[in-house]
């Protein structure tokens, strides 16, 4: 297209320029200085004297960003209905805790830095893991049934693991 904004109406003449991720020189314009501000920005603000309070929010704004593409592509693209989603990222964020604060990792480990990034993958496995136990039994279900399903799967997943493993 060769405006800068998307004329009102559906206009697109297939399905890939329907789901094109820059449609517009604004948009364009608009994620490289998002990108820049990500990769320039950021690592520029941890050096200043509040920098790990800054990198703490980034990485807050990051993680919350994970949760919202997951609902978005359970919800947007594949169209199922889901309350129970923030549950496997309260496995994910207990297991990478977990794994941070109380594994008594090797040395080495912590020297070079390792620890958080190994807890962040055994995070998403652990998460992943918890999703397919409740995913597969809910696998052909449908509408208010679904919602049902993973609405269970978070107050099995608050009350009867986390709450008591945190006590």
């Amino acid at each position: 297209m060769s405006s800068v904004w998307l004329p009102c109406g559906d206009y697109h003449q297939n399905y890939v320029e329907d789901q094109g991720w820059w449609q517009s020189k604004l948009i364009k314009g608009k994620m490289i200085l998002l990108l820049a501000i990500v990769f320039i920005g950021i690592p520029l603000l941890a050096l200043s004297p509040e920098g790990e309070y800054w990198v703490s929010v980034a990485t807050m704004v990051g993680y919350t960003a994970m949760g919202a593409l997951g609902v978005q592509l359970l919800i947007g693209f594949a169209g199922l209905l889901t309350l129970g989603h923030a549950a496997f990222i309260a496995v994910g964020a207990y297991t990478s805790t977990m794994l941070v604060l109380q594994f008594p990792w090797p040395q080495f480990i912590v020297d070079w830095g390792l620890a958080y990034p190994i807890s962040i993958v055994a995070a998403g496995v652990a998460a992943g893991l918890w999703s397919v136990l409740f995913g597969l039994p809910s696998a052909r279900v449908k509408g208010f049934y679904l919602i049902l399903t993973t609405m269970g799967a978070q107050f099995i997943t608050v009350d009867f693991v986390l709450t008591p493993l945190g006590h």
